[in-house]
């Protein structure tokens, strides 16, 4: 057999021997299951029954044991059916040291809210706690504990459902509303049928926060049906008010013959000493508000006093985002009773506007607080009519710096009334000048040198009748030199010389020599062109010899080929 035909066979061995051996692997692979989830042990929950729709589902979940090591940087809590998916039933837990200890979860939701449903099929789910590495991510198992949803409505821990009986929870706050600062509450939670015994978990949470605490321990609910918690604790660690959302929660000593049930929420105010104020604060323009609106917040601080309130009113706004940082406004000196705040240049969005009033004397006068519902920005109401604006500048750009700049707006149609707000960059020019008969303008000289991006702003009168418009942006240039070109020459032509015949020499002959001899300045052109063209004749001769010498292919020898 020749050379080439041995090589060309032994090519041909190893081709199967690693198509043999690519073909194992994929028996391997395909034969090769996937592992199991286990459980890290139980979950134990408080109460052990109740409604798909009760928020929160339960009091609190608490793992029969610690994370594993090195999992316990976070923690979750989280249910769904049987093999998933599981949706959050509560916020994880942060902060790490979850696996020195059993890990305790309260929920802040219903069973249907973390499902994301209105009605909640009847089967089984599984309610987890997952165990989290900082490096490594979710462990692979989890705490688990069964539970049933019997009828889309009563969720049990039993393995099937019962005949419990459905029960009801009812709460009162004693004093309620507006409550001084260290003044006693008595929480009542009346739990219906009489005949349900068990415990009321007692429980507050923060206006506009999904949190939830217990207040103090489970009471047990009285003969009468009634479970009483006095001088419930609702601190104010700091502000002037707080207000709280209370709710109770009754878990059944016997979970076969009663259902849990959790109250509606109370809303208790807790304010620092003194007479008592509300602050009631208003926005204009209505929500919506057109893009680049000018929003102005207007507080108003009351009492039941006859003397002149003193103080100062701190303006904020923040995104509608749960969580979202507030962002300050400012701080305005009560006068008559009022203050006042604008704000501008706000993005497109939904916001949160925000006015507390802080006294000068604390404990005599009380703080008080308001916020708008969501205030949107850049949405229209339907049935509005577009416009369109644009911007002209006169004289047109470039100028030196001082020269008197007028910025006309065109607003069409010309019957959309309203203002125009001239803008350079985030800046605002003049004040905002009312629209005629479809134009508005505005002068200037104060433009600093260099580069500006002007625009015009319409905000209508009716928002109801006319959407909002903005021109687009021009850039335009001021220059220092005098001559309106920005070029530093003072003659116009950009060349730097000052003699306008474009030489850039600056003796006006148009030669661009300055006065020097040809000879002297050709000598090295031609120099540089002799040694350029060496340089690409080397180039073409070493490439040359490279195409000569390189080996030209062979043609392939198969297996099946003769000599």
């Amino acid at each position: 057999m020749s050379r080439q035909r041995r090589r060309s066979w032994f090519a041909l061995a190893l081709a199967a021997l690693l198509s043999s051996g690519v073909l194992a692997t994929g028996v391997v692979l395909a034969f090769a299951a996937p592992a199991q989830a286990a459980s890290l042990g139980a979950v134990t929950i408080t109460p052990t029954n109740g409604t798909v729709d009760a928020s929160p589902m339960f009091t609190s979940a608490t793992s029969s044991a610690a994370c594993p090591s090195t999992f316990g940087e976070n923690a979750g809590l989280r249910v769904g059916p049987v093999g998933g998916p599981y949706q959050n039933l509560g916020r994880p837990l942060g902060g790490g040291g979850y696996d020195q200890a059993p890990v305790t979860i309260a929920p802040n939701r219903s069973l249907a809210q973390a499902l994301g449903v209105t009605t909640v099929t009847p089967g089984s789910y599984l309610i987890i706690i997952e165990c989290f590495s900082l490096t490594a991510g979710r462990h692979a198992d989890e705490f688990q504990l069964p539970i049933v949803v019997c009828d889309g409505a009563t969720w049990t821990t039993e393995a099937a459902c019962g005949g419990a009986a459905a029960t009801t929870t009812t709460l009162t706050a004693d004093p309620s509303d507006d409550v001084p600062v260290g003044t006693p509450v008595t929480l009542t939670a009346t739990v219906s049928p009489a005949s349900a015994a068990g415990t009321v978990q007692f429980r507050r949470k923060v206006k506009d926060t999904t949190d939830s605490v217990n207040i103090g321990e489970p009471v047990t609910v009285d003969a009468n049906g009634k479970a009483t918690l006095p001088d419930a604790d609702l601190p104010l660690p700091s502000g002037n008010k707080v207000q709280y959302l209370v709710s109770a929660a009754f878990a059944p000593t016997d979970a076969n013959a009663f259902l849990a049930s959790t109250s509606g929420e109370v809303e208790v105010t807790i304010f620092r000493g003194g007479t008592p104020t509300e602050t009631e604060l208003t926005v204009t323009p209505e929500s919506p508000a057109p893009s680049g609106a000018k929003i102005v917040l207007s507080a108003a601080v009351l009492s039941n006093t006859e003397e002149q309130l003193a103080g100062s009113v701190k303006f904020a706004w923040r995104p509608e985002t749960a969580g979202s940082a507030e962002t300050a406004i400012g701080t305005v000196p009560l006068t008559a009773g009022s203050a006042q705040a604008e704000v501008s240049g706000l993005a497109d969005g939904r916001y949160i506007f925000t006015a507390s009033f802080v006294p000068t004397d604390p404990v005599a006068i009380a703080g008080s607080d308001d916020l708008t519902e969501v205030y949107v920005i850049g949405e229209a109401p339907a049935g509005a009519a577009d416009t369109t604006t644009t911007l002209v500048p006169n004289p047109t750009s470039p100028q030196a710096q001082g020269t008197d700049v007028t910025l006309t707006a065109t607003v069409a149609p010309n019957t959309a009334a309203g203002t125009v707000r001239f803008m350079d960059g985030a800046t605002q020019i003049g004040t905002d000048q009312a629209v005629a008969n479809g134009v508005a303008s505005v002068s200037t000289s104060a433009l600093s040198v260099g580069s500006h991006t002007l625009t015009a702003v319409f905000t209508p009168t009716d928002a109801n009748a006319f959407k909002a418009s903005t021109s687009t942006a021009l850039t335009y240039q001021i220059t220092g030199d005098g001559d309106g070109d920005g070029d530093g020459d003072g003659d116009g032509d950009g060349d730097g010389d000052g003699d306008g015949d474009g030489d850039g020499d600056g003796d006006g002959d148009g030669d661009g020599g300055g006065g020097g001899s040809l000879a002297s300045t050709g000598t090295p052109l031609i120099a540089i062109g002799a040694s350029g063209l060496a340089l690409i004749g080397v180039g073409t001769g070493a490439m040359l010899l490279t195409r000569r010498r390189r080996p030209e292919p062979q043609p392939v020898s198969w297996p099946d080929e003769t000599e």
